[in-house]
């Protein structure tokens, strides 16, 4: 085998090196997938090599409850050899190129892998620079702008409301998809329920890119009830495009024009991209998603390639608990093409669940598919807000996600996997 060295950057040789199984990122899904196979039986994890560069695993669902005053930052960070699965193999350098005719892939420190099957799991990357002038803000500890979509200014966010004084909170939501599109609104209802508590007298404005509260007309009806109860003003097609020293500047998705809007405290949300290399290696679609089928998640030219989780073209929010759906349906269409010869089975809808802060106390489950039909585990419990369904996700969710997920061991909502092996 040959491998690449470098010498004042000179490259001597390569190596290159096969994986029956290669996982691009490390992240829920592809650690959920990789957990999965080595729990049902499908691989020994020397079969598996994952590529992923961060050393440490994020709980990305938990920022929310750091910017909300719920939950320890510290809780939603594990080493990454914490948490994947005993003996799988791990390149740590980042994926620059796929060659999919090849079964090949090329790493930025210059080594090719080559892969007999390949799941494409790399998640979706903020990318605050969109906004201008937006990361000076957010680097800088005495201005009042935050964000829960990183770990560091989900903290700032926790600070600067259990600081603030009173005056105007300006929270944004940018184009969809971004990650769990419900978010933007769990932080606004959690500031405010925060706020209200202390009886600091706050003027709320929640400005959406898109033209509706929520995508299902059943939850967009309730979560229209919970701005006005609660007075907050929503904005609508309007675009967050530059921040500025307490001011917010808004693109008119209509008209084009622009709006300064003073705040004393802003959270805002970035746009969110796919990884450049899918679209590089003609794996995506005409937005840069990897391509694959609605229902089998296989690639819709590369028969063994699937994807998953919020960097695939799948029509449907990008939340954790839609991979926990996909996941069993990829690895089992996997296992039927590859090692069976069989077609893979259609079964994926689109299932994805939302949960929604309404209050330090209250939550709305939402849950739905494809076309956003609902798909509801408790209808009981989710036509309002729910203190059962607040504890469910602020207490259990985290427990089965650290001790049962990285396992391969669960399920979401079709619950603990101890039975579904091989």
């Amino acid at each position: 085998m040959l491998k690449l060295h470098y010498l004042r950057g000179y490259a001597f040789s390569a190596r290159q090196v096969h994986s029956q199984i290669a996982i691009v990122g490390g992240g829920t899904a592809g650690l959920n997938v990789a957990a999965q196979l080595i729990a049902d039986g499908h691989a020994i994890p020397q079969q598996i090599r994952i590529f992923e560069p961060m050393k440490m695993h994020t709980y990305q669902p938990g920022w929310t409850m750091v910017g909300g005053g719920l939950y320890d930052i510290n809780k939603t960070l594990k080493p990454m050899e914490k948490v994947l699965p005993k003996n799988v193999i791990v390149s740590d350098s980042p994926v620059i190129k796929i060659n999919p005719e090849e079964n090949q892939i090329h790493t930025f420190d210059g080594d090719k892998y080559t892969y007999d099957q390949l799941v494409v799991a790399t998640g979706i990357r903020t990318d605050f620079d969109q906004i201008k002038g937006a990361r000076q803000y957010l680097e800088d500890p005495n201005s009042p702008v935050a964000s829960i979509y990183h770990y560091k200014y989900a903290s700032k966010m926790n600070r600067l409301v259990d600081e603030f004084e009173g005056g105007k909170l300006v929270f944004s939501e940018p184009q969809m998809p971004i990650k769990c599109g419900g978010a933007p609104q769990k932080i606004l209802y959690l500031s405010h329920d925060r706020l209200r508590k202390r009886g600091i007298k706050s003027d709320f404005h929640f400005y959406k890119t898109s033209a509706l509260i929520f995508g299902v007309p059943k939850y967009a009806e309730i979560l229209t009830d919970v701005c006005q109860r609660k007075q907050i003003n929503c904005h609508f097609k309007q675009k967050l495009v530059e921040v500025q020293d307490h001011v917010a500047i808004f693109e008119d998705q209509d008209t084009k024009e622009l709006k300064s809007v003073t705040f004393d405290l802003l959270h805002l949300v970035p746009p969110q991209v796919p990884a450049k290399f899918i679209a590089a290696s003609g794996l995506s679609d005409a937005a840069g998603f990897c391509n694959v089928h609605p229902n089998t998640l296989q690639h819709v030219k590369y028969k063994n390639i699937w994807s998953l989780g919020d960097c695939s073209s799948l029509p449907t929010s990008k939340t954790a608990a839609a991979v926990m759906a996909q996941t069993p349906i990829l690895v089992k269409n996997l296992i039927r093409t590859w090692k069976k010869g069989l077609d893979p089975i259609p079964e994926y809808q689109g299932y994805t669940s939302c949960p929604i802060f309404t209050s330090q106390s209250t939550l709305l489950l939402a849950e739905f598919k494809y076309n956003s039909e609902l798909d509801e585990t408790f209808p009981i419990f989710q036509s309002n807000e729910s203190r059962l369904m607040f504890y469910l996700k602020k207490d259990f969710f985290p427990f089965a996600y650290w001790y049962f997920m990285v396992k391969g061991l669960w399920g979401g909502r079709d619950g603990f996997r101890f039975f579904k092996g091989a």
